[in-house]
């Protein structure tokens, strides 16, 4: 049997990459092989359940599936954050970080089970060759094609060959097993998650009127919430089929792997840890559904696509961390990359270029994402410092990345060869900015003083960035706007510093470091927001829709 492209693994990277190919190429040929049976369960092991706006996009509106996808999702408040206090007994005590009201581009959490249900219905309903129950026993690329894939259905062995190949099918990496291509990282950090059959609700953790009236209507059970201290951080995440989905994920340098690598162990360790999400799990553990555990969870690859017509994509590839639910934003950005490739190759061009281009770009980004979380996890237990590290990731986040994305740039080689001056500075500037908050952690007592909401909403450059992401630009006006854009992030890396060593006195953003002489006692003013805010409004300006530097 024969087939354009055969994809290894039909779960959300593998299936989502057959639709996009089967809208922008349709004369393809595309089989998917799969190892489940379908239809999975709605909760499934699985993790990835969140989505922010690169992920969400792209099931929505590239793919086409905002209402298919409906029974599987629903609108999420943003990601929240609980920062420790005390022992963790009263949650009104905790500062918070987190929005009031949704955004202008939304986002969502989903079951995966039922996404993946959902997704390979449309698989079959759109014409590509979706098997379930199809075991890969041997996949043999091959630089002169066509590709080789041997697999067993039904107790029966069958062999396809292929002339694009592409390994969907997770962590086990057939091609990046084959082609020794794995590559460790130094962010050695461990994940254990489970799901209830319940709907836990954090609003329901405290009766306090002042604090409940801060994010009105119960909504924040529709936030990602984050529980978070020195080392780690628990995520609640509401699912639409009324499961919840709970993890933890720490930092081995401060709680090993066996404190949470079990049910009871994990219990145990949020009885200690986070007594109020213990309380609320306890009176529920007859409805548990799954528990699983991961340990190293992060990893890299040497390469993911190449001009021989393979490809990896999803966590075949790489994974970083589930902090700031990048998962599906990769999934979106490797699939875009590998779909190009593939219409290149149809049109009869050489793709060797295209792939060698595309292998660095999404290699780099891996690299850049992967600086916000190693050996960050120290700070997460800082309410001041991790909340400005938090506001400066999203500035990046919106700024740049998924401006680039939403307006359908990082496939465009000739595009991002003109802004590529632009991107390796906000890439410096990135490295100079986690450089300085670890600094700053390593300095400040990391306590904090009255119970506050800090809105980064409030923060208007912020909130006009989350919301040009659907505005329509010409190429020079997005390449202003990502100059300007790092113009703004330079002024955001001066009023850290500022804030830091309660000085006015300027610096190198890019060359950004902080000693303990430097540093006086840093306000913790609960107007910390409205400060960053005055700063970044007197030194820009609108022009022309693009908020400009001064």
């Amino acid at each position: 049997m024969n087939s354009d492209v055969v994809i290894l693994g039909g779960g959300l990277a593998g299936s989502t990459l057959a639709l996009q190919l089967q809208l922008r190429a349709p004369q393809l040929s595309i089989t998917v092989l799969e190892r489940q049976t379908f239809p999975v369960p709605d909760a499934a092991y699985k993790v990835g359940e969140s989505s922010v706006e690169i992920g969400s996009h792209y099931f929505n509106e590239v793919l086409g599936l905002s209402h298919a996808l409906i029974p599987a999702k629903i609108p999420k408040l943003g990601l929240r954050y609980f920062f420790p206090k005390g022992d963790n007994q009263r949650i009104e005590l905790r500062p918070e970080l987190g929005q009031t009201h949704y955004h202008s581009v939304g986002s969502t959490q989903f079951d995966r089970g039922c996404q993946e249900n959902i997704l390979r219905d449309e698989c079959l309903r759109r014409g590509i060759q979706y098997l379930d129950r199809a075991q890969v026993l041997e996949a043999e690329p091959r630089a002169e094609g066509p590709h080789r894939v041997r697999y067993r259905r039904d107790g029966q062995e069958h062999e396809i060959s292929a002339r694009w190949l592409v390994d969907a099918a997770g962590r086990p990496g057939f091609l990046k097993r084959r082609l020794e291509l794995a590559q460790p990282n130094d962010h050695a950090v461990n994940a254990s998650w489970w799901r209830i059959d319940e709907s836990l609700a954090v609003d329901d953790l405290s009766e306090d009127r002042t604090w409940q009236r801060r994010v009105p209507f119960g909504m924040r059970r529709l936030s990602t919430n984050h529980f978070v201290g020195e080392g780690y951080w628990v995520w609640f995440i509401p699912l639409a089929t009324g499961s919840i989905s709970i993890g933890i994920v720490a930092d081995p340098a401060y709680h090993p792997l066996g404190r949470i690598n079990t049910l009871p162990r994990a219990l145990q360790w949020l009885e200690e840890h986070e007594p109020q999400t213990h309380a609320l799990i306890v009176p529920h553990l007859s409805r548990v559904q799954d528990f699983r555990t991961h340990k190293h969870f992060s990893y890299g690859a040497t390469q993911v696509f190449s001009g021989d017509r393979w490809a990896l994509t999803g966590d075949a590839g790489v994974f970083l961390d589930p902090f700031y639910s990048p998962g599906s934003d990769f999934i979106a950005i490797s699939n875009g990359f590998i779909t190009a490739m593939i219409e290149a190759d149809a049109r009869g061009e050489d793709v060797g270029a295209l792939a060698r281009g595309f292998d660095r770009q999404y290699l780099a980004l891996y690299r850049s994402f992967l600086l916000l979380y190693e050996g960050q996890y120290g700070i997460f237990g800082n309410p001041q410092v991790m909340s400005m590290k938090i506001v400066w990731d999203y500035s990046g986040y919106w700024g740049s990345t998924a401006l680039l994305y939403f307006q359908d740039k990082l496939t465009d080689p000739a595009f991002m060869k003109s802004v590529a001056v632009d991107a390796v500075q906000v890439f410096r500037l990135n490295s100079a900015a986690q450089r300085f908050f670890r600094q700053w952690n390593a300095i400040d007592d990391g306590q904090w003083g009255e119970a506050s909401l800090l809105n980064y909403q409030a923060l208007d450059y912020l909130a006009q960035w989350q919301a040009d992401l659907l505005r329509p630009y010409d190429d020079p006006t997005l390449r202003r706007a990502l100059r300007e854009n790092r113009k703004v992030m330079e002024l955001v890396v001066g009023w850290l510093y500022q804030r830091a060593t309660g000085t006015e006195r300027a610096v190198d953003p890019y060359r950004l470091t902080l000693e303990a002489s430097d540093i006086q006692r840093a306000p913790r003013r609960l107007d910390m927001f409205t400060e960053l805010n005055r700063y970044i409004n007197a030194r820009t300006q609108m022009r022309d829709g693009v908020r400009t530097a001064q």
